[in-house]
């Protein structure tokens, strides 16, 4: 029995992303990822440090297929919130968000 609780269908295609935001001491950061699924209300990726539940971000998703050039690709940027984490055993962190806003370009 599938007990799935999406509102959004996902698409599991890997996707690079760039996640950008600021710390608790207001310094900013930003690193590269690769989504592990997304949808029309957020994406699931891996960070490489812990991110907390609520923490605001900004991503930068390139819908780029393998083969072909992500510069070339289609992208979207979107703020979003964190909604779950789990911090791995390697120091990295799976987290899910959900989409705030989108803006195509």
């Amino acid at each position: 029995m599938n007990h799935e609780r999406r509102k959004h269908p996902r698409l599991n295609e890997p996707l690079p992303v760039i996640v950008r935001s600021t710390n608790r001491r207001g310094k900013p950061f930003q690193f590269p990822s690769i989504t592990r699924d997304i949808g029309a209300g957020g994406l699931c990726a891996v960070a490489p440090g812990p991110l907390l539940p609520g923490e605001k971000i900004n991503l930068h998703i390139r819908f780029a297929v393998p083969g072909s050039n992500p510069a070339q690709a289609p992208a979207a940027s979107a703020r979003a919130v964190v909604s779950r984490t789990e911090n791995r055993p390697d120091g990295t962190c799976v987290f899910a968000a959900s989409f705030l806003t989108r803006r195509a370009h």
